[in-house]
């Protein structure tokens, strides 16, 4: 009976073996291929290139391998051959020719928390008519005066809810507030409702497993986030249900009402579209939010620019008066300080045929990753590019917004799949640092930085030591 085991396990490793010999034969490559490294077998690379770093660098692994095979190389990750893109110019090749030369390919454990219906997954008129529906109602918001006042009446309470406040939390505390927006923005949930805390819940732990290894085991970060997208679904689901029940989709005036009024779409894909938005304003919002704050607070000469835009747009206002459109168009230095931070670091394409471009061969077939952030750590593209410096985004000659520059920068994607919510979380986080700058002094804590795995996260929160500012003649109270 015991000699039975042994012979069972000889033959697990005996077929484990000839499986991963299959696998290494399999990896006949083209010619003509960047140079690089597969890694491990049927692992790859993969556990090197998702290693946590500081989110100011490009990582060990991306500057070795840099260093050793140039900024396109070959590797092997999230179970496919790979060609890793670090370069700018075939970074925007990628980008821009979406559906043409590359397709969005995400490994496919991602379906499982994304959906099948998600933006960052779907192609074609599948996905032009979905972000269209996104970019439509962002459009008509971004400089609707009862969306510039919801985002500083609520940017204020957060304020307020500081003021007895030594420390803080202030990831937690912008996460919370990104997403109450949102929440508030597209379903008309107010903050103060047990449904938004509940919402809030399921997205941080949605977050955790988005782009965790994605092993289905209880408790693992991946299977926690694949529950907290059915539970988030199951809430939209409802109240879908309860706006056409009580015939309330005409009257609320927010997104969902848009969707539901306006377009025929199945309950599955306006879930779907409805969780997108709420993740792109949510998240990268709040870690781009983050970002800023803490680089601010090493950068004295920065913020003190800052403050000084901030202080001249406040002097033309009455007390107590609220931020316009026009304000926010004069906030060009805000505008320069929210192009040094990059939330993203890489997407998941697919060549669709063979590529070639600047001698690099692409196969058909093959996944690319174009790393948006290497791109900016580039001392070829900026002059020291580990530098928070919002002047380098400024042309020297006419002090104007110079574009050859800023398009060597994507905080916020591009492309045909550029965030649709980029236009709304620019204005929160210009009339947030407006409010923040004028009213409140902060610290770092030396030990708390942001790393990257490859979502940014802080190692004890992004701890604040505030002070608040006294209040002066002409500035708005908090």
């Amino acid at each position: 009976m015991f000699g039975f085991f042994p012979s069972i396990l000889s033959a697990f490793l005996l077929g484990l073996g000839f499986y991963l010999l299959l696998q290494v034969l399999a990896r006949k490559e083209p010619a003509n291929l960047p140079r690089g490294s597969m890694g491990w077998p049927l692992f790859g690379e993969t556990l090197g290139f998702l290693k946590p770093h500081r989110s100011n660098s490009m990582g060990s692994f991306l500057q070795e391998h840099c260093s050793r095979y140039g900024r396109v190389f070959k590797s092997h990750l999230f179970g496919s051959p790979t060609i890793v893109s670090c370069d700018h110019e075939l970074n925007m090749v990628v980008l821009q020719n979406e559906e043409k030369l590359f397709q969005v390919s995400y490994p496919k454990a991602m379906h499982g928390i994304l959906g099948k219906f998600s933006l960052l997954i779907v192609s074609g008129d599948v996905h032009k008519k979905l972000r269209n529906i996104g970019v439509s109602f962002i459009t008509s918001s971004k400089s609707n005066p009862e969306f510039l006042d919801c985002v500083e009446k609520m940017t204020i309470s957060m304020m307020n809810s500081w003021k007895n406040c030594k420390e803080i939390g202030f990831y937690k505390e912008v996460k919370k507030f990104t997403l109450n927006l949102m929440v508030k923005h597209l379903l008309s949930i107010e903050p103060e409702e047990p449904l938004a805390f509940k919402i809030l819940e399921d997205f941080l732990t949605y977050m955790k497993g988005f782009v965790s290894l994605p092993v289905y085991l209880p408790g693992t970060p991946y299977a926690s986030a694949v529950k907290a997208r059915a539970r988030l679904s199951a809430t939209v689901r409802e109240i879908i249900k309860e706006r056409r029940k009580e015939k309330l989709g005409l009257v609320k005036g927010d997104f969902l009402d848009a969707i539901l009024s306006k377009e025929n779409l199945s309950d599955e894909k306006t879930v779907s579209i409805v969780l997108d938005m709420l993740l792109a304003g949510y998240e990268t919002t709040a870690t781009l939010m983050a970002l800023i704050v803490y680089f601010l607070s090493l950068y004295p000469n920065v913020l003190e620019h800052l403050k000084k835009e901030h202080t001249a747009i406040r002097k033309n206002k009455e007390n107590g008066e609220l931020l316009n459109w026009e304000d926010y168009q004069k906030m060009e230095f805000t505008c320069n300080v929210r192009k040094c931070g990059n939330v993203v670091k890489f997407v998941h394409r697919v060549a669709l045929q063979d590529v070639k471009f600047k001698g690099y061969f692409i196969p058909s077939g093959w996944k690319i990753l174009p790393v948006l952030t290497a791109v900016h750590f580039d001392p070829s593209l900026h002059e020291n590019p580990m530098e928070f410096n919002p002047w380098r985004w400024t042309s020297a000659i006419w002090m104007t917004q110079d574009k050859a520059t800023s398009k060597k920068v994507m905080p916020f994607g591009g492309g045909p799949r550029l965030c649709p919510g980029a236009d709304l979380a620019k204005v929160e986080i210009a009339f947030f640092l407006h409010h923040l700058v004028l009213n409140y002094r902060w610290k770092t804590m030396a030990d708390d930085f942001p790393l990257a795995y490859p979502y940014v996260e802080f190692r004890r929160g992004l701890l604040l030591e505030i002070e608040q500012i006294q209040a002066k003649a002409g500035k708005i109270e908090t």
